[in-house]
């Protein structure tokens, strides 16, 4: 497996375990039962709840946002829950939320398409800040599990470690991402097998974010695992890319396509082992205990550990 090293594994969980703690402050700023909806939401299996509501968000009325930047400025994201009588009464939070950096994301069930909203509520709010469902299964999109996941960044697996709601959007935006980038890779490298090494450092990044999301522990264990998830991903690509020499002048195109369509299947694998509680395979781990057992003295401390 030329393209994956037990190192530039070590190393990448060594990086994604630095930034665990990342993740945006948030606050639901609202009015009624729609504002409840989406705190018992968030809510749902948050290990830190207090009277049903999680801790790891504020909830303020309308009229209680401050309208003073440095005040407002202390929430990373404010979800903003539009009246359905009356979407445009949001419209002052959201504008104070945008002037002092917040990123903004309106939840307006029942009030139209979110072009509609967004005109509503003023030049600070665009269609891709709206949602007009939850993210529960079945719920039509855009949805606002979908929309916090996009505005939390690099902090949304940290986000989605504290609200499990958000989980599995907070890893299908991952896994699109992870594609997205790797098909590029796959287009633009032209010399044969020098994709290789960045394709699969996206994906075990990709995996241990998604890990990360679930709340999973970033130990030694989990590389071990990871390795052997991507070894598989590696041998499917190679066949894949062999196939490619016989298509000429459109190998470029088919390499991306490649790129993208195994890092879908990848991260949806791995999503369905972390929903399914990340079961340990014994027998993975025992195959490449021996592995790490001659690396680990010559590695950099930390690296091996946890």
């Amino acid at each position: 497996m030329p393209a994956v090293s037990v190192k530039r594994v070590l190393k990448l969980l060594s990086e994604v375990r630095d930034r665990a703690g990342e993740s945006p402050s948030l606050c639901l700023v609202g009015e009624g039962e729609a504002l409840s909806d989406v705190a018992r939401a968030l809510s749902e299996g948050a290990g830190d709840t207090r009277g049903g509501l999680s801790a790891s968000f504020d909830v303020l009325p309308l009229d209680g946002f401050p309208r003073d930047p440095a005040l407002a400025g202390r929430w990373g994201i404010v979800v903003v829950v539009a009246p359905a009588a009356a979407p445009a009464a949001a419209a002052p939070v959201a504008a104070a939320a945008g002037a002092a950096g917040a990123q903004v994301v309106v939840y307006a069930p029942r009030s139209g398409s979110p072009a509609a909203v967004a005109r509503l509520l003023g030049g600070g709010v665009s269609p891709s800040d709206v949602a007009v469902s939850l993210g529960r299964p079945s719920d039509p999109g855009p949805t606002l599990a979908a929309r916090l996941a996009d505005a939390a960044g690099d902090g949304a697996p940290g986000l989605a470690a504290r609200l499990p709601f958000l989980r599995r959007a907070v890893a299908e935006d991952l896994v699109l991402k992870g594609a997205r980038q790797n098909a590029l890779i796959g287009a633009v490298v032209f010399i044969p097998g020098a994709d290789m090494p960045a394709m699969t450092a996206n994906q075990i990044r990709m995996i241990l974010r998604i890990a990360q999301a679930y709340d999973e522990e970033l130990g030694f264990q989990r590389a071990l695992e990871i390795i052997s998830v991507v070894g598989a991903a590696f041998a499917m690509r190679t066949l894949a890319r062999q196939s490619l020499t016989y298509v000429p002048g459109f190998g470029w195109a088919l390499k991306g396509a490649v790129g993208f369509t195994g890092t879908i299947a990848l991260g949806r694998a791995a999503i369905a082992y972390f929903e399914a509680g990340a079961p340990l395979t014994t027998t993975r781990v025992t195959k490449l205990a021996r592995q790490f057992d001659r690396l680990k003295a010559r590695l950099p401390g930390g690296l091996a550990t946890g």
